[in-house]
């Protein structure tokens, strides 16, 4: 359970206050959990299935980082051939490696490849389709 004793519920109290006030909770405020430099994060929505063995599905919405140096073995998104794309950041024998689950791109390959962020959390949808409906319907898309 995640608390947070930072923004309680708001309450007027008459008489003695209640025994209970020490095990109020604020509302969870997931922004809070999930962007920790709300200047440099952005959100980017997965297409294809190259991240799968990541646990990255097509539709996963992507929490990104600017402010992150990426380091080995962390999920990146990269700027290449006027594209981004979403890799695995890796250091083989001194070198840079972007990979995912279909291709291997070293440093040397790279050309004009910028690394523009690191992926902190994905969002997923686990509706079934048939929920997705109505206000429903755009729940984790962008």
């Amino acid at each position: 359970m995640i608390r947070s004793f930072e923004k309680r519920a708001e309450q007027k109290i008459s008489g003695f206050q209640s025994p209970a006030a020490d095990y109020l909770e604020g509302r969870l405020d997931i922004s809070e959990r999930l962007v920790i430099d709300p200047h440099c994060t952005f959100y980017f929505q997965m297409k294809g299935g190259g991240m799968e063995s990541c646990g990255i599905l097509d539709g996963d919405v992507l929490i990104i980082d600017r402010s992150l140096k990426a380091h080995h073995g962390a999920i990146v998104v990269a700027f290449s051939a006027g594209s981004f794309i979403c890799r695995m950041f890796l250091i083989e024998n001194g070198e840079f490696v972007l990979k995912n689950d279909q291709a291997t791109v070293r440093e040397t390959e790279m050309g004009m490849l910028q690394v523009w962020g690191v992926v902190t959390a994905i969002c997923r949808n686990m509706l079934p389709k048939a929920l997705r409906t109505g206000r429903y319907s755009h729940v984790c898309t962008l």
